[in-house]
């Protein structure tokens, strides 16, 4: 697929990360965590977004940094984002050598666990990895790693540690 953006051309194929192993174990690093934490409070009541790099070892994603994008819809139950925003800084996280791995957002008052809009969305992109984190000022938070493969595929919960 070839989109054209202001006289750019942006390569891509239905599978975002083009793994040749699934991943199946995603490790975020505190530093990360606490960003994607920092990001969330700030957002809320609204859903937060951003995006996630790193690098992918055999079957483990490996978490070292997040970049808040702007959720366009500025919702407490929806979200999504600017594509030239969000095309722009993969452009740059690819200059540092950071391999994209997916997307994060926050679900106010609701569960870690992606929503019918969500699980839609995941299909635009298989294989990317999604971080859901269930955020309110007064409760525990929860957070939850998820993948679908592709059209046939059911959604799956990866191992999600922070370290």
């Amino acid at each position: 697929m070839i989109f054209t953006i202001g006289g750019s051309l942006f390569k891509t194929s239905y599978s975002v990360i083009g793994l040749q192993e699934k991943v199946r174990k995603v490790i975020l690093s505190k530093s990360a965590y606490k960003n994607i934490i920092s990001i969330v409070e700030s957002c809320y009541p609204k859903e937060a977004c951003g995006v996630m790099f790193g690098k992918i070892k055999e079957s483990t994603a490996i978490i070292t940094e997040v970049i808040k994008i702007k959720n366009v819809l500025e919702s407490s139950y929806r979200f999504w984002f600017d594509v030239i925003e969000w095309m722009d800084v993969i452009l740059k996280a690819k200059k540092r050598n950071l391999e994209y791995i997916g997307l994060f957002h926050s679900h106010p008052k609701g569960s870690p666990i992606p929503s019918l809009a969500d699980r839609h969305r995941m299909l635009e992109c298989p294989e990317e990895i999604w971080i859901i984190v269930s955020y309110t000022p007064d409760s525990a938070i929860n957070i939850a790693a998820w993948r679908i493969d592709d059209w046939g595929s059911s959604i799956t919960r990866l191992l999600l540690t922070v370290a």
